[in-house]
Parts: C-alpha cells; structure tokens; sequence
C-alpha cells in the first residue's frame, strides 16, 4: 500500500499554458519532497493537460473536468482528492 504524503499542493488551470510550466517547477524546486501536487484542468482549451502530461513526476496528480465547472468547485474538488493531511 502505498504511503500518502505529508502535505498536498493543489492548483487548478483553466487555459494557463502561459504559466502553468513556471508554476510547476516552482513546486517541484522546492525542498521539501514529501508532497503531491493535485493539478485541476478546468476543461482548458488551449494545450495546458497536454503540457502538464510531459511531467513525469509521480508526485503529479491530473484530472481534467470534462467542461468548466469554475475555480471554487474545480478547488473543491481537488480537496476532495487530497491525500495529504497538511
């Protein structure tokens, strides 16, 4: 079984393919490794689930709302997901 990590970063994109690469690499840069990153594509047009999917970190958890369902829910949703305690 698998051990959940200690803290859970969660962001939602919808069409940010301008900046969600920096915003990606500043989490993965940072010291502390224990974490998950929980990305929610908010139904993006432009190529940003594309971008994030060449990540092959395994501490990146994608998931792609099939239309915009807006930020506080996509964040609901993503808190829903988490599996860290912080």
């Amino acid at each position: 079984m698998e051990t959940a990590p200690r803290v859970t970063v969660l962001m939602t994109v919808h069409n940010g393919l301008p900046y969600v690469a920096e915003a990606i690499d500043s989490v993965l840069r940072q010291t502390f490794q224990d974490f998950e990153l929980v990305i929610i594509d908010d139904a993006s047009t432009d190529a940003s689930v594309a971008w994030i999917r060449r990540y092959p970190d395994p501490r990146i958890r994608l998931w792609v709302n099939p239309r915009n369902r807006g930020q506080a829910s996509s964040l609901n949703d993503g808190l829903a997901r988490a599996r860290a305690p912080y």
